[in-house]
């Protein structure tokens, strides 16, 4: 991403004396979200994420429209304490206007480290039915909570959908976010990422189905590697207004039941049929109304499915064969060869034999995972390629954190490392902590 003039400008100052900028995080029409440090005297404090305007002159009168999502997600927040669906929301930590920036509207948020479900769609293909479904009820906790409020996201897209680093769901971007006119049932407005908008949005009458329906074209697409609604050829004309012809596309679209696409649908899940279509049924009256109603049923549906197979008798060893992992011996050798590798500065080739191992951002590190990580690192760092690198070794010390994994001169070594990345890419509050961290450990 290209970094535009008031983007460049910014970086390296410190705002208000206590947001030092550090990098864009992303850039849009109306704001810029920068990745900050929030300081205290000068010292650091915790990472967070920034959105600032680009209008300029903006007072209490003025701002509240410019970041409207932010008073929506904080009355969400501020509505209950003991909802589940808040560990899946980006909590807020501060809001108001930069005097010393033109007057400014900015909102500061919890930094979420971790990639968009697309990024982890397009890198897998298809998901596996146990993550796919952790990832769903998470997604319906956090908009059971929108909705319960009588609020509609209206916006729930895979890029607005983070997997941090724990594995745990981030619904993000509320800049669409609405509460429903109690007198018309509602949430006037046909506005959204029109790909996966509910054809009654399209029409200017979002209701929390709305949203279920946007839920089930993830659910799809994450199950099946695509969907009808990717492939149609709607209409965009900025100068004539097409939504009857995208609308009749849009309760025209055919979805064949996933379950003809993913064979663990098919051979286990065949629930998980009814449950999507019936999700992004073109008639909001057919849906789930609401994410609380489909959580339900995921969670019933599911629990049915695992009270069935814990009855069954143990299947033949050959009738459902374990994937392919990789034993001790096989592990060392793999490990004594990319060492090798290393020595003789091959980093490439450590990374075509290691990469296809390195384990998911979610999954739970055992040693194999661990020691993959770590000479993943290494090759990466080789390479010059820091952001990879910090990547491996910021996973392996969170990992590290949980449980003890390598032994402690090895896992120092590590963090030396991950202090050479922090550094090179002028993360030096990082790089210090890390390098203290290293230190306790020798």
């Amino acid at each position: 991403m290209a970094t535009k003039p008031f983007e460049r400008d910014l970086l390296g100052k410190t705002l208000a004396d206590k947001y030092h900028l550090v990098s864009v995080q992303g850039s849009g029409y109306y704001s810029v979200v920068f990745v900050a440090h929030q300081l205290f005297c000068g010292r650091f404090v915790r990472p967070v994420a920034i959105k600032i305007s680009r209008q300029t002159g903006l007072d209490h009168g003025t701002a509240p429209a410019i970041l409207g999502d932010a008073l929506v997600l904080a009355r969400l927040l501020a509505s209950t304490d003991d909802h589940e669906g808040r560990r899946h929301l980006v909590q807020i930590h501060d809001m108001g206007l930069f005097a010393e920036l033109d007057h400014r509207a900015y909102l500061v948020m919890e930094y979420v480290d971790g990639q968009p479900l697309l990024h982890h769609m397009q890198a897998a293909g298809r998901f596996s039915v146990a993550t796919g479904l952790r990832f769903f009820k998470q997604i319906c906790s956090a908009l059971s909570l929108v909705h319960e409020q009588g609020a509609i996201h209206r916006d729930l897209i895979p890029e607005n959908i983070l997997i941090d680093r724990r594995g745990m769901v981030r619904v993000v971007d509320f800049g669409l976010a609405a509460y429903t006119d109690p007198r018309r049932g509602f949430v006037p407005g046909a506005t959204g990422t029109f790909c996966y908008m509910a054809p009654e949005t399209l029409q200017g009458r979002s209701v929390p189905a709305s949203d279920v329906y946007s839920i089930g074209l993830v659910m799809y697409q994450l199950f099946t590697g695509g969907g009808p609604h990717l492939d149609a050829p709607w209409v965009i004309d900025e100068h004539v207004d097409r939504s009857k012809e995208n609308y009749r596309l849009k309760v025209g679209l055919e979805f064949e039941p996933p379950s003809r696409h993913h064979n663990e649908i098919r051979n286990d899940y065949r629930w998980l049929d009814d449950v999507i279509l019936r999700c992004v049924d073109s008639d909001p009256k057919q849906r789930y109304p609401n994410a609380s109603e489909l959580l339900r049923a995921l969670h019933n549906e599911d629990a049915g499915e695992r009270s069935v197979a814990t009855s069954l008798p143990e299947p033949l060893a050959d009738e459902h064969p374990a994937p392919p992992r990789l034993q001790d011996e096989e592990a060392k050798a793999l490990f004594r060869e990319a060492r090798q590798l290393l020595a003789a500065r091959a980093y490439d080739q450590v990374i075509d034999r290691l990469d296809i191992h390195r384990p998911a951002e979610w999954a739970v590190l055992d040693l194999l995972g661990a020691r993959t990580l770590r000479i993943l690192g290494q090759a990466h760092l080789g390479r010059g390629d820091l952001t990879q690198a910090r990547d491996c070794l910021e996973q392996l010390r969170h990992g590290q954190r949980q449980q003890q994994l390598l032994p402690r001169n090895e896992y120092a070594a590590s963090l030396s490392d991950l202090f050479r990345c922090y550094r090179g890419l002028g993360l030096d509050e990082l790089a210090r902590e890390c390098q203290e961290e290293a230190k306790r450990l020798l």
